[in-house]
């Protein structure tokens, strides 16, 4: 009876056993025939004739059509099978519909955008698109869009369609200028910035403020504004970081380029170097592609969900970016009575847009949203500005005009010339860009690409301003050249690191610009008589020494030996004296300097602003461009300690701070100094929008690993100083690439992770390992290397 009993049980754990082996397979090969299809035969309706795509080792796609319809319906095709669901979140993101999808946790985002207008703004620019943009322009665009939709009728969804209980809906031309109005929120430092410094002026005397504000002038502090005091304007800049967090797809931060003419390079040819810095996240940001037809064939980098290369080269021309930074954002203060608004001493009516929030698992959401001459009312977005007495209005330069990006990037991926490249960034308007340009012909050339506007000179542009009286108005737009810009110079180089551009005929133009130290190590680099080859090019990309911190980490440690003689004799003052400012994988004076930088400004800035207020100024450029002019102060009253009777000095907090630093590492790290290294604070994670939730994590996020490079270093691997005196890597270079016009068919590039955005595709990471190594590859454009590279093609063909 026993043995019948121990029979049956090993029948049904035998049986389970089964069941699981079959459930486990049956999910494997459901999740592999989700992959993205790199060869193979398919008809669909809209493409023309048969185009053939190769995809090289890396799972680049190099399209040979016979038309430029067929190859943007091809490369619509192609990023729909690879990024699909990234394309999904940007435009619900940008049109304020990720909560219908993710649920309450995104009600603030969607009533945060939809209140900004991206996607009132993206019908404007989709209106003027089809009346007044080139044919050709159009005909590319339509062509990309009816790729996607073919992929969403025809493909196989990505396994995170299946996982929220979603469906991709027709894609549009209002959501490729989602996917425009997107990035340009990205570049928009204004948002952060102007509340945080608006709140600091309301809390701080001027003598404090005027310290780290570049912007104080006295003049601006005359003006006489009734401001009512209960708006918290931190409290704006703390939604708009929480905000940020909660994006799926990364913002954007800066970025390095610079052009070398033919007397510069040691090939005696052009050569371009770009690499962009934004937020990480998995997929990452950039989709390459190489589309050839009769007559073009260019490689660049894309944006899933945007039909043309923000960055690319042709045989005759390449192009790269950078944030050019400029300050195109202003918030007024609003005086309104009865559903009508102050405007020039007169009264006119609120403009009034209502909106529908859906919301998965919950009732949708009603949104008002009143708009002044100015622009939208902002209170209402989030939930503790609401009842404010105090109602605020954003002014943004790209709610001004439709957006003619397309026709922008169109322009430049087919411009022949110097001449046709400058038509074409002057067609932007928003996001400000630095346009870097170079050519087979030995042209070089930067241009600031943005639509400028000169404010009255008593205006601070960080402040929040007058919106009834008009005295705060801007005056008037710049013509685009007299922007910055720079063509052919003497020097043989042009360059951008998001410092600030020399003046301009009304000044420096205001901006949220970064410290000069990526510019200085770049402009030492290439100043002289000096030749370089892409080799050398790789190696100031991968350059990761400060040496404005190494010389800050010594004027420190000066002022502590002052003051306490010994405290420089320990083997953590030696280690940190020693520093190079070089942020490598085995350096403890990295981790002591920056935690020692994060403890003083601590001390000496929450007594006098709260913490909230300091954890938002420690986030922002702002932060980095004060920060050592304020620490390097050896008279301010921001060394005095509110909380004290004492009135303390400079040496006095710096002895305090370095002592709690010491032993914060010491808790953290362990006593022994030599086991510092940065590479156990520093590290880099790709966080996919699932892999947020456990256990999903270990299945879509790049795990943790460490990597060199730092805050302002040309490898600027960026981080946030906080009380852990960890530092994970949240943004950097997106990619990184090489263009020398001796030989276009072997550019160099590389990825963050990989091409695909489906996690169990052969890109989706392939690249991660070469990347955190400094390593580059070639991003290819001969037809034979290509053919020889790819297993085979994938066939699209018209449906018969």
């Amino acid at each position: 009876m026993a043995s019948n009993k121990w029979f049956m049980i090993k029948k049904i754990l035998l049986g389970l056993l089964v069941l699981l082996v079959l459930t486990t397979g049956f999910v494997y090969f459901w999740l592999n025939s989700l992959k993205p299809a790199y060869t193979g035969e398919i008809e669909l309706a809209g493409i023309k004739s048969e185009t053939r795509i190769y995809f090289d080792k890396i799972g680049v796609p190099h399209i040979y059509a016979g038309s430029a319809n067929d190859a943007y319906f091809a490369l619509g095709y192609v990023v729909a099978q690879d990024r699909l669901f990234q394309l999904e979140l940007i435009r619900r993101l940008a049109g304020g519909r990720l909560a219908e999808i993710l649920g309450k946790d995104l009600v603030s985002s969607d009533k945060f955008f939809r209140t900004l207008g991206l996607n009132r703004h993206a019908n404007w620019s989709a209106k003027e698109f089809r009346t007044t943009a080139p044919q050709e322009v159009q005909e590319a665009t339509n062509a990309y869009i009816a790729g996607v939709n073919a992929y969403i009728n025809e493909g196989k969804k990505p396994i995170e369609f299946s996982l929220l209980g979603i469906d991709a809906g027709t894609f549009t031309l209002e959501d490729v200028f989602l996917v425009t109005g997107y990035m340009s929120f990205g570049f928009a430092e204004g948002f952060k910035i102007d509340p945080m410094v608006e709140e600091m002026y309301r809390s701080l005397s001027i003598e404090f403020i005027k310290i780290i504000d570049q912007n104080w002038s006295a003049e601006g502090e005359k003006i006489p504004l009734n401001r009512n005091r209960d708006f918290k304007a931190s409290v704006f800049s703390a939604e708009i970081e929480k905000l940020l967090t909660l994006m799926p797809v990364s913002p954007w931060i800066g970025s390095n380029a610079w052009v070398l003419a033919p007397k510069k390079s040691k090939s005696g040819k052009t050569l371009l170097c770009n690499d962009t810095h934004m937020g990480f996240t998995q997929p990452a940001v950039w989709y390459e592609a190489h589309i050839n037809y009769p007559g073009f064939s260019m490689y660049g980098n894309h944006l899933a969900g945007f039909p043309f290369a923000l960055t690319a080269h042709t045989p005759a021309a390449a192009n790269g970016l950078t944030m050019f930074e400029n300050d195109d954002v202003d918030f007024y203060i609003e005086q309104i009575e009865n559903n009508q608004v102050v405007f020039k001493g007169a009264k006119e009516e609120l403009k009034k847009h209502e909106e529908t929030i859906l919301v998965k698992d919950g009732e949708s959401i009603k949104l008002h949203v009143l708009e002044s001459p100015h622009g939208p009312l902002v209170n209402d977005a989030f939930e503790p500005l609401a009842g404010s007495k105090e109602k605020i209005s954003v002014w943004w330069t790209y709610l001004k005009f439709p957006a003619k990006s397309l026709e922008a990037v169109f322009s430049l991926n087919h411009a022949k010339n110097m001449n046709e490249a400058r038509t074409a960034a002057s067609l932007i308007h928003a996001p400000g860009l630095n346009v870097m340009y170079g050519d087979s012909a030995g042209n070089i050339a930067w241009w600031a690409a943005a639509r400028l506007f000169e404010r009255p000179e008593h205006v601070n542009p960080l402040r929040f301003l007058d919106g009834a009286s008009g005295k705060d108005e801007p005056i008037g737009w710049l013509d685009f050249s007299e922007n910055p810009y720079s063509e052919n110079p003497e020097s043989g180089y042009v360059y951008s690191a998001n410092n600030q551009p020399d003046s301009i005929h009304i000044g420096f133009y205001p901006g949220y610009y970064v410290p000069e130290n990526r510019a200085l190590k770049i402009t030492s680099k290439l100043e002289g008589s000096a030749t370089f080859s892409p080799e050398d090019m790789k190696l100031l990309m991968l350059d990761n020494q400060s040496e404005q911190d190494a010389e800050l980490a010594r004027n420190l440690l000066t002022t502590l030996g002052s003051i306490e003689p010994n405290a420089i004799k320990t083997e953590e003052a030696n280690r940190l004296s020693s520093w190079d400012g070089i942020y490598g994988m085995e350096s403890p004076g990295a981790l002591i300097f920056n935690h020692w930088v994060y403890n003083i400004l601590r001390e000496i800035m929450v007594d006098k602003i709260g913490s909230s207020l300091f954890n938002r100024y420690m986030n922002t450029h702002f932060m980095k461009v004060s920060y050592p002019h304020l620490i390097r102060r050896i008279e301010t009253e921001w060394w005095d300690q509110w909380v004290t009777r004492e009135k303390e000095k400079r040496a006095q907090v710096i002895k305090k701070t370095w002592h709690k630093t010491i032993a914060d590492l010491k808790g953290i790290y362990g006593k022994e100094s030599g086991k510092w290294k940065w590479s156990r604070a520093h590290t880099v994670e790709h966080i996919h929008p699932i892999g947020r939730k456990k256990p999903f994590n270990l299945f879509f996020n790049i795990s943790p690993q460490p990597i060199v490079g730092g805050n302002e270093v040309l490898l600027n691997t960026g981080f946030r100083l906080d009380s852990t005196a960890t530092y994970p890597v949240y943004f950097g270079p997106s990619m990184r690439r090489i263009i020398d016009f001796s030989d276009t068919e072997h550019s160099w590039s590389i990825l963050p992770t990989g091409q695909s955005g489906y996690f169990m595709a052969d890109h989706y990471s392939d690249q991660a390992e070469m990347y955190n190594s400094g390593i580059f590859r070639y991003q290819l454009m001969n037809k034979s290397e290509i053919e020889n590279q790819s297993k085979g093609f994938l066939l699209l063909k018209p449906l018969k």
